[in-house]
């Protein structure tokens, strides 16, 4: 009797949560625990050093920008050698970091050196961290793959501030430092148990995409702008609480972290289906709100400002850099995850210093509005019909 043929099962669907990608978040929430606690740098600035708001300002500007200036080397090794590699040397600056600011005792070479550190490890660790999620994902669950990795590292945005506040309130800075250090040693030792993950590589007729292309400026620009307000909440808050006589910020951080977090584990796969530039564009819209309204409710309510800031970042995040990688060609991905965090870093740099000297000048309120302003203007950026070709 002839039989009939039974299709071939489809193929399995490939796993998110596999073994290696398990182990690559645990080696990003220990990175994430030891930087987090540089959240809390402004008010160490003002109250151990007595810098002022245009001080403040001065002093983030160093690490931005210097992981501007490092962000196409650090992109061209983790795309031309193992990204494995540089996790590890990222960790290892960013304990570094910590053991130099036990050392700050005011404003001069040190601390600049220590925020140099910061800035180098930041992007080493991060784009390497960032680019082997890409790498371990599936292609069409990439928002949900980089929000469960910047959880992993979002959510010690709460606990490093809380715990770092607390240990400076009763123990002194210096144990927050030393801390951080050891947990920027932890993580690099989490990262050595990890293997170099299989690269996507393009298909022979895939056409090559520019990384300055149109499409992809579109993006780096937007990012830039989008720092504005995030710079305005997270370098600002800290001196403008102080200066209402509101001495605890840790609230700020649980509630953004808190927000963000829950997004971030519950809303990657939303934004994969609802498409990673709309939901860019809600994502600036929120953003733009949040500056003004930490004006208009005043200090008294750092809870409630960091949980509308988690909102906006928790879904900003997993998008743009999805938007970017999607845009992208398989072949330059480590190059696109860092100019995005480049373009970042540059923004933080530059509103860090005119915005602390804004509101140096011109008092909180303004700059906060003058934030949110140009926070929307990135979604302008972002959103413009593209122009067609006229043959």
């Amino acid at each position: 009797m002839p039989t009939s043929l039974e299709p071939p099962a489809p193929p399995a669907r490939p796993r998110l949560l596999s073994r290696q990608f398990v182990l690559l978040l645990a080696s990003t929430s220990m990175f994430g625990f030891s930087w987090s606690f540089y959240l809390i740098l402004p008010k160490f600035y003002a109250t151990a050093l007595d810098m002022d708001a245009a001080a403040i300002g001065r002093a983030v500007s160093v690490q931005g920008l210097t992981a501007v200036l490092a962000t196409p080397f650090v992109g061209w090794l983790v795309d031309r050698y193992e990204r494995k590699r540089w996790l590890v040397v990222g960790n290892l600056i960013l304990a570094l970091t910590g053991s130099l600011y036990v050392l700050v005792d005011h404003e001069g070479p040190l601390l600049y050196a220590a925020q140099v550190c910061w800035g180098v490890g930041m992007v080493m660790g991060f784009n390497a961290a960032g680019t082997m999620t890409a790498d371990i994902a599936p292609s069409d669950r990439m928002a949900q793959a980089l929000g469960f990795f910047g959880a992993a590292n979002l959510g010690m945005n709460a606990v490093s501030p809380t715990l770092g506040e607390l240990l400076a309130d009763t123990q002194g800075w210096k144990p927050v430092f030393v801390v951080s250090a050891t947990a920027g040693l932890l993580a690099s030792l989490f990262s050595t148990r990890l293997q170099e993950p299989h690269r996507h590589r393009p298909h022979a007729q895939e056409s090559r995409v520019p990384i300055f292309g149109a499409s992809l400026l579109r993006v780096y620009g937007t990012v830039f702008l989008m720092t504005a307000g995030f710079t305005a909440l997270f370098t600002l808050h800290q001196p403008y609480a102080l200066g209402r006589g509101v001495t605890e910020v840790r609230g700020f951080f649980i509630g953004f972290a808190i927000v963000a977090l829950s997004v971030r584990l519950g809303g990657g796969r939303l934004i994969d289906r609802f498409g990673v530039l709309r939901s860019s564009l809600v994502a600036l819209c929120l953003y733009a709100i949040v500056p003004p309204a930490l004006g208009l409710l005043g200090p008294g309510r750092l809870f409630v400002i960091g949980s509308m800031m988690g909102l906006a970042h928790g879904i900003a995040y997993p998008a743009v850099t999805a938007l970017g990688i999607e845009r992208a060609d398989a072949s330059s991905r480590g190059m696109v995850v860092s100019i995005v965090h480049g373009a970042f870093n540059g923004g933080h740099a530059f509103f860090a210093y005119a915005l602390g000297s804004a509101a140096a000048a011109w008092g909180y309120g303004p700059t906060f509005w003058t934030a949110g302003g140009i926070t929307a203007v990135g979604a302008l950026v972002l959103w413009a019909p593209r122009r067609k070709p006229l043959l």
